[in-house]
């Protein structure tokens, strides 16, 4: 198993170089693409080992998205969260979804 930060930093190493040349509009835009993959895979029902091909390929492009921003995702995670929902601060969340 491999913490965020540990998950940001192997990005980092692969591909930070590429990913600046490519710069962060192009970046973003390949992040929706994956995620589109994700909805895709699941809409359709694919097997398990696709939709956790398809996460993993999200996570590495935010992950991307990030380093190019100097943002620390597990810090941006729970500055966010801090173990509660951040909108009404219960855990489990209690929120009333409205539509």
């Amino acid at each position: 198993m491999v913490n965020i930060r540990e998950a940001q930093e192997m990005m980092k190493r692969i591909y930070y170089e590429r990913d600046k040349a490519r710069g962060i509009e192009r970046t973003i835009l390949r992040t929706y693409q994956e995620l589109g993959e994700l909805s895709d895979a699941v809409l359709r029902g694919e097997d398990q080992s696709a939709i956790v091909s398809e996460m993993a390929d999200v996570f590495a492009w935010v992950c991307s998205v990030a380093n190019l921003l100097g943002v620390d995702l597990g810090d941006a995670l729970l500055g966010k969260y801090a173990n509660v929902c951040s909108r009404c601060g219960k855990s489990p969340c209690e929120c009333v979804d409205t539509p």
